[in-house]
C-alpha cells in the first residue's frame, strides 16, 4: 500500500475556496455513500455503474464506453474496473458489447435508477444552496414539488448530469493525489470534513482561509467506516498510516483531526477542487441556470 503523502507547492489560493471546498466536499461524500449504498455496500462497483451511467446522461444517443476508458475516468486499475463491471453485468444491470459497458435500456428507465438521478439532484441543489447561503453561487432553487415527482424535469437533469461529472472528477482528483490509493484519499476527506462539519453547516462562510485547529471536531475511526460504509479495520488501518504520516493527530479518545498545518501544505488539492467547482456553476449558467 501507498505511503505516498501528498506535498503541494505553496500557491495562492483564490478568494472563496475553503468555504467552497468545504461545502463541496460534503456533497461529494454525500454522492459516494449514495452510489456504494445502491450497489449493496460495493464501492467500486457503485463508481463504475455511474461512471457507465454518465456516459448516457451526457450523451443519451451515446453507446457503451470501453473498460480501459473508464479506468481512466476514474483513475482506477484496469483489472479491478473490468471484474467490477463484469459483475454488473452478471447482475444484469450491463451488457457487455465489442464497443463495451451500456447500463441496460430497462435499467435506465426503472424507478430506482431515477430515484438516483434524482437523489443526485437533491445532493446537488443542497451543494448550490450551501454555496448561494455562502455569497458564492447565486443558485436559485425551484419549488419543493417538482423536485419529488416523477421524471426529473429538464433542469433538473442538467443539475444531475453537471454534478455527476464533478463527482467523476473528484474521483480522478482523489486518485492522483494520493497516487492512485483511493481509498486513503476518501478516508482523509472524511475526517478532515467531519472535523468541521459543524461550521460547514451553520456558518459556511466564516472563514475565508483554513480553520484553525480550536474550531476543528475530532471524529472516531468508527464514524468514519460507518459514513463511509467501509469495514472498521480497513478504515483503521488507512487513519493509522495516516496519523504516521503526520496527516492526522489523535485527541485523545476523542478521535482524529486533520490540522489547519497540513491543510496549508496540500494548497494544490483545495485549488484543484475549487476549480471543479466553478467549472459545474459554469456549466449550469450554459444551460440556461442561474448558478
Amino acid at each position: 500500500m501507498s505511503q505516498h503523502v501528498p506535498q503541494n507547492e505553496p500557491l495562492e489560493v483564490p478568494r472563496g475556496a475553503y468555504p467552497m471546498v468545504r461545502i463541496s466536499s460534503e456533497f461529494f461524500l454525500r454522492s459516494v455513500d449514495l452510489l456504494t449504498r445502491v450497489q449493496g455496500d460495493k464501492l467500486n462497483s457503485g463508481l463504475v455503474f455511474m461512471a457507465v451511467s454518465y456516459n448516457h446522461m451526457h450523451d443519451p444517443g451515446g453507446g457503451a464506453v470501453g473498460v480501459r476508458e473508464l479506468a481512466r475516468r476514474l483513475n482506477l486499475p484496469y483489472e479491478t474496473v473490468r471484474r467490477h463491471a463484469m459483475e454488473l453485468v452478471r447482475a444484469g444491470q450491463c451488457s457487455a458489447t465489442r464497443d463495451g459497458i451500456a447500463v441496460v435500456p430497462a435499467v435506465l428507465k426503472s424507478r430506482a435508477n431515477v430515484d438516483v438521478m434524482r437523489s443526485i439532484y437533491l445532493n446537488a441543489e443542497r451543494m448550490l444552496i450551501g454555496l448561494t447561503r455562502a455569497g458564492l453561487a447565486k443558485y436559485e432553487a425551484p419549488s419543493r414539488s417538482a423536485a419529488r415527482r416523477g421524471n426529473l424535469t429538464r433542469d433538473q437533469m442538467a443539475i444531475a448530469t453537471a454534478s455527476t461529472r464533478q463527482l467523476l472528477a473528484g474521483v480522478r482528483m482523489l486518485g492522483d493525489l494520493w497516487q492512485g490509493d483511493l481509498l486513503r484519499g476518501l478516508v482523509f476527506t472524511a475526517i478532515w470534513t467531519a472535523n468541521v462539519k459543524h461550521v460547514t453547516n451553520t456558518e459556511p462562510s466564516v472563514s475565508q482561509t483554513v480553520l484553525s485547529d480550536d474550531q476543528r471536531l475530532p471524529v472516531s475511526v468508527l464514524a468514519i467506516s460507518s459514513s463511509l460504509r467501509l469495514p472498521y479495520e480497513t478504515v483503521r488501518r488507512h487513519a493509522l498510516a495516516l496519523e504516521k504520516a503526520g496527516i492526522c493527530r489523535r485527541v485523545g479518545r476523542q478521535g482524529l483531526v486533520v490540522p489547519a498545518a497540513v491543510h496549508l501544505k496540500m494548497a494544490s488539492g483545495t485549488v484543484q477542487a475549487h476549480g471543479m467547482v466553478t467549472a459545474l456553476l459554469a456549466d449550469l449558467r450554459r444551460a440556461g441556470l442561474k448558478a
